[in-house]
């Protein structure tokens, strides 16, 4: 038999961590959704449940809803955003550093903020609507804001920026020898266009539907605002749960939103397998002179970044001002509104509070997990399951999270019930929502360093983790940085994961959006919007600046020791 030294019993340690925190967070909590889903009093019953659901009145109609607005809100959004980074990657307008900063501003807001500032735009005492407050009557115009359409617009800004990244870095891996080729043969534009430009982006396009549909289709935070009485899968569970404590069909229904989810995610796996990658002789796109060209997508860019930041100015500007459209003098009255005791700033704290601890703790554990599951070569079957459950995430939306939470942690059975009614199921919370981008990020970096490292120490007898703190943590500083940043900006705009976890006492900037906004008190909703939107923006400037920093550390020279 095999003895096990003391590297191989921390290696397994590590392995052994990130298995513990899937099980309890993700796989437990799961089962417990599924138990309620398929079991009554311990009873096996089926697709009674499901049947149960359909038979209710109106929810054929809510599926129908779902599909609608998640299939064309993206493919509008992909047929603006493909133009959009058209114009920034294959053409000489000026700028361009701007409008790429512009398309990331929806990254910034929680997804209640692009309904809200519609409202103020397209409500019944809205800027456009009034004609600006009956100043410029000739450009009133009434927008069907509350049902689809508004849900529509409202998830076109939301799913905007990740549709915008996935076409950029597509239309950055064709190579330019292509057209090189094409222009020897002299190839038209037209015809370049249609044989390498889209060939050569399809898959990101792809992939950019499967994930705007995803997102679409699964979010909450929209449809609360500006859905009306369109009814849509994610609001039936909030409903079904918060109005009717009906939990189990919550459950039922949530079920639902697993599906397209899981198979956006099959199929992305998919593609990305079959994506070849850039070629390293690849050269760049080189622009080349064309004036009409640069004017025409000026021209649209201008436009579709004009619309973005419009909803931003005017969810700033509501937020600042004493009684809409009344009154619109200076105030600050809306940042010191309390509910239940707590004021607006004071939930903003927690809000930073519980973001920064999630982040923290989540890139630890996914430093963690991805270094056991990628650079460990020994328990090849445990690094198999923290790869296996690493994914799963992905594929879950976050009221399922949520909702998953409620039944496993709400159980004085379960020893961990503790946690129940604390910021730390928040925090568990988001870490899960949130951690399989982490992960990749992560992934993708230990795959691309060296595996000799850890050769190299194995054989002169230097411990694993002197290589993993000396040398694998320090070469992954940009992929630590931005797992970090990304769990803290998403855990700060977060809203469905957690619309079923807090408590009077552990209100997050995201779920006081809601509550505002259900109380009428919009203004309030839009201070609390400013207050996320700002710090994410300014996080975001540190972070970028940190990751461009030269570091401070130098790696230190393995030093053998004598056993």
């Amino acid at each position: 038999m095999k003895r096990w030294g003391s590297s191989q019993i921390s290696k397994l340690l590590f392995l052994l961590i990130s298995l513990s925190f899937l099980l309890v967070s993700l796989l437990f909590p799961l089962t417990a959704l599924f138990s309620k889903v398929f079991f009554t009093n311990r009873e096996f019953v089926g697709l009674k449940n499901f049947q149960r659901y359909f038979s209710t009145p109106g929810v054929s109609t809510s599926v129908n809803h779902s599909f609608f607005i998640a299939f064309t809100t993206s493919i509008i959004v992909i047929f603006i955003a493909f133009w959009y980074v058209y114009a920034i990657e294959r053409s000489g307008i000026k700028g361009k550093k701007i409008y790429k900063w512009i398309a990331l501003l929806p990254l910034f807001a929680p997804t209640m903020t692009h309904g809200i500032a519609l409202i103020y735009l397209f409500g019944s005492k809205g800027i456009i609507t009034s004609g600006f407050f009956g100043k410029l009557p000739w450009i009133a115009f009434n927008f069907p804001l509350y049902g689809k359409w508004g849900v529509v617009f409202a998830e076109a800004i939301y799913v905007f920026p990740a549709v915008y990244l996935m076409l950029s870095i597509a239309f950055k891996g064709v190579d330019y020898r292509l057209y090189e080729a094409a222009e020897v043969m002299s190839t038209s534009d037209i015809k370049k266009f249609f044989t390498i430009t889209l060939p050569g982006v399809k898959y990101g396009i792809i992939s950019a539907f499967f994930s705007a549909f995803t997102m679409v289709f699964t979010d909450f935070g929209a449809p609360k605002v500006v859905g009306g009485n369109y009814n849509l899968l994610a609001t039936d569970v909030f409903k079904q749960v918060i109005g009717q404590q009906n939990v189990t069909l919550g459950a039922t229904i949530g079920m639902l939103l697993i599906i397209p989810s899981i198979i956006a995610f099959a199929a992305d796996r998919v593609i990305s397998k079959r994506n070849i990658g850039v070629d390293s002789k690849a050269r760049p796109y080189i622009i080349k002179e064309n004036k009409v060209r640069d004017l025409i997508f000026t021209i649209f860019n201008i436009i579709t970044a004009a619309v973005i930041s419009v909803l931003f100015i005017t969810i700033i500007f509501a937020a600042f001002v004493k009684r809409w459209p009344y009154d619109l003098s200076f105030t600050l009255q809306w940042f010191k509104i309390k509910t239940l005791g707590k004021s607006v700033i004071e939930i903003y704290r927690d809000t930073i509070f519980v973001a920064l601890i999630s982040a923290i703790l989540g890139t630890i554990i996914t430093i963690i997990s991805s270094y056991s599951s990628e650079r460990v070569k020994e328990f090849k079957f445990l690094r198999g399951g923290v790869k296996l459950l690493s994914l799963l995430p992905l594929a879950l939306p976050g009221l399922v999270v949520g909702l998953s939470f409620v039944l496993h942690f709400n159980n004085k059975s379960n020893p961990l019930s503790f946690i129940y009614g604390t910021f730390g199921i928040l925090i568990l919370a988001n870490i899960l929502h949130f951690y399989s981008v982490p992960f990749l990020t992560l992934t993708g970096n230990m795959q691309q360093l060296d595996r000799e490292y850890e050769n190299l120490s194995e054989s002169l007898g230097i411990p694993w983790y002197n290589v993993f703190l000396k040398v694998i943590l320090p070469m992954s500083k940009v992929a630590i940085v931005e797992s970090f940043s990304y769990l803290f900006i998403n855990s700060m705009m977060t809203v469905s994961a957690v619309t079923f976890l807090y408590t009077t006492k552990t209100k997050v900037a995201s779920v006081e959006m809601i509550d505002r906004y259900d109380a009428g008190d919009v203004s309030t909703a839009a201070a609390i919007a400013v207050l996320t939107i700002l710090t994410n923006i300014v996080f975001k400037y540190i972070i970028e600046k940190l990751k461009g920093l030269k570091p401070v550390y130098r790696l230190k020279p393995l030093t053998i020791k004598n056993k």
